[in-house]
Order: structure tokens, then C-alpha cells, then sequence
């Protein structure tokens, strides 16, 4: 079973009966996320061949909802309603064709939402173990919240901790919820501002399995062709250096059972993407979302679909999700492969204006 068969249903009739010389197509299904309307590209088939939907009579049972020459618009307040969608199409060349396109609507529920007016430490415990590189550890505090938004930040510091035997001028600071919320399926969305520098940032949105990282599963990979391979880490959001326009990395992370870095290198594999953002202006808060069920994952970038990854299944135990928010600094002579940021631009942070979840 797929997304796409669960969600989606073509039929064609002649003089009303079953009939497939002609029917509208879907190229792609997608849930679309709350908060935008959600576009589906169509394409329409007559004995064999596309035809233009110019002259061919096509109303959806939602008056909202509207066409262009290849896309179907529903807006956010008409998926919210769920349930099923039916567009009638009436062919041109011969009146005695017709055909339906159903389209599950998908309605959310809000499960979590934090607008940082205030530290939550009932939700939110920070990292102490993040720091990537050599240079650098992760700065705890008491209160991440800074002017309504959540703060991580870049710095450099006069004195120096000390850690695993090194002096420390440098810090980075990342949070989490785990054993605080956690979720099985469902959207999780934030809206975050990265640091304008080009160069030394690495900052991420991303999700991590409520049991044993690498060992515990959200779902396994189904186009390897070999053995098991069970995806324990979902990177909503990972911005690294890109100097000329910003992206975003939308990535999993997958492993097989008892995997050991050391004996089993080969084994770990990904499944990754970079998005490009259109018109990005530094400074600019960017939402970024993705859209986990049993069968695909959906990332979207302000509303606009990123990236799908249907070539997974269920695992036996599938584990829910907490979330995690983290950046990472690469100072000069790091050598950190997402590059070094000057002392001179620092300090930096990462900021987050809200999060919410929904199910």
C-alpha cells in the first residue's frame, strides 16, 4: 500500500459505466501542511493521450477550490475539514466521457505549540554533549528565551571551560524534549532565523527517536535491496554553509540492528536533499515543516513541498518522536567541515519564533 493509494482514487467513465479512455490524473499526492493551501499538479488522458483541459468542463464539490491549466489550489481552510474531495471532469471532444478525482483531505489537530513568550521547562531540557568540534562545548542555561523568541547562541568567550582536557573558548547550545513530548506520525513545524554569516554555522530543526538512538526505528527503508535498514533520525531542517543563496538539508538517517561505527561503517546509509529557497533574504524567519505517516515523509519549506520520501514501511515498534533544536559553531582553525565563522562576527544565533505540532 502507498500513500498515493490511500489518498487518491482515478475513475473513468463511458455513458456511466467504468471506462478507462479517459481520466485526470494526479502526478503527485502530498498532505499539504496547516497554515497554506495545498496544490496538486493534474494531468488529463483521452484514449491514450494527453489532452488540454481547455474546453473540458471541471468543478471540484468545494466551491474554494480552483484550477489553473495544470494545478488544483485547495485552500487551508477547506483540507481542514477532511474527508473526501471530489472533482468532476466532462470531456470536450465527447460528452459521453467522464471522469472523478478523489482526494483524501487532510485535516490536523494542534498537539504542542510553544511561542518562546516564556522558557517552558516542563517541555524543553538542554544539551550539554553537542558540540561538534574540538574548539567548542555546549553552553547550558537557565533561559533560552530572548525577546519572545528561543535563542541559541554562537560565542566567544574571555575565559576558557575545559572539556575532555582542552580549553574551551567557544560555545553552541542546543534543547530537547525528550522525555517531555513526544509523537508518533503527524506535522511538526517551526518558524526559525538562521545567523546571516556564510560560513562556520550549522544549525538544525530534527527529530530522534524516544528510546535508543540507532537501535530504536521510526520506520524502515525499502529501496535498498538488501538487508534491514531502520531510519532513527529525521533532520526537518539542517542549514550548513552555503555562501552564494540559502538552502536546506532534508535528510534521514538510517542503521541496521546491533550497528557498531567502528565494525560497521558501511551499514549506516541516508537519504538526503538540499532545497534551495527561493528569494531567501538573511534575516528572513523561514517555516519549515515535514509530515510523517506510516508510509512517506514530507518535508515542506513555507508551505511549498521540499521533499517526499515514500520508500518506507513500518517497523514492528514504530517509536515516537521528540524534538530537538541545536546549532553548532565551526571558530577559526576548527577546520569543521561546514566551515569556520571569524571572531569577528561573532556572536551569532539561531532563533526560533514558534513551534507547533499536530496530529
Amino acid at each position: 500500500m502507498t500513500d498515493f493509494e490511500l489518498n487518491v482514487i482515478e475513475e473513468g467513465f463511458y455513458k456511466g459505466e467504468p471506462c478507462d479512455d479517459f481520466k485526470i490524473h494526479l502526478e503527485k499526492y502530498h498532505p499539504g501542511v496547516p497554515g497554506y493551501s495545498v496544490a496538486y499538479k493534474y494531468y488529463i488522458v483521452f484514449k491514450g493521450e494527453r489532452i488540454s483541459p481547455r474546453g473540458c468542463n471541471i468543478r471540484a464539490d468545494y466551491p474554494d477550490v480552483f484550477f489553473k491549466a495544470d494545478e488544483i489550489i485547495i485552500p487551508d481552510a477547506t483540507r481542514q475539514m477532511g474527508g473526501w474531495m471530489t472533482i468532476d471532469l466532462h470531456c470536450a471532444e465527447d460528452p459521453d466521457y467522464t471522469a472523478k478525482l478523489k482526494i483524501k483531505l487532510r485535516k490536523y489537530e494542534m498537539t504542542l505549540e510553544d511561542n518562546f513568550e516564556t522558557y517552558n521547562t516542563d517541555l524543553w531540557t538542554p544539551r550539554h554533549d553537542g558540540a561538534k568540534v574540538a574548539m567548542a562545548y555546549t553552553k547550558v542555561k537557565d533561559n533560552y528565551v530572548r525577546d519572545g523568541k528561543l535563542c541559541l547562541d554562537f560565542e566567544k568567550h574571555d575565559e576558557p571551560v575545559i572539556r575532555d582536557g582542552k580549553e574551551c573558548y567557544y560555545s553552541d547550545a542546543g534543547l530537547h524534549t525528550r522525555g517531555k513530548f513526544s509523537q508518533k506520525y503527524g506535522c511538526f513545524a517551526s518558524s526559525i532565523q538562521v545567523p546571516p554569516c556564510p560560513t562556520g554555522i550549522f544549525t538544525a530543526f530534527w527529530l530522534l527517536p524516544e528510546g535508543r538512538y540507532q537501535e530504536d526505528y521510526f520506520f524502515k527503508r525499502t529501496d535498498t535491496g538488501d538487508d534491514f535498514h531502520g531510519c532513527s533520525e529525521i533532520d526537518i531542517m539542517e542549514i550548513f554553509c552555503h555562501p552564494a543563496t540559502r538552502g536546506s538539508a532534508h535528510t534521514e538517517h538510517y542503521w541496521e540492528p546491533n550497528w557498531d561505527r567502528a565494525v560497521s561503517g558501511i551499514t549506516k546509509s541516508s537519504l538526503g536533499y538540499d532545497y534551495t529557497i527561493p528569494g531567501y533574504k538573511d534575516g528572513q524567519y523561514i517555516e519549515y515543516a515535514c509530515v510523517w505517516n506510516e508510509y512517506a515523509l514530507y518535508y515542506y519549506v513555507n508551505g511549498v513541498l521540499a521533499k517526499v520520501n515514500d520508500k518506507i514501511a513500518p517497523v514492528d515498534e514504530v517509536f515516537p518522536a521528540y524534538i530537538l533544536y541545536t546549532c553548532y559553531i565551526g571558530p577559526e582553525g576548527s577546520g569543521a567541515f561546514w566551515g569556520e565563522v571569524p571572531d569577528k562576527d561573532l556572536p551569532q544565533a539561531m532563533k526560533v519564533d514558534w513551534l507547533r505540532v499536530y496530529k
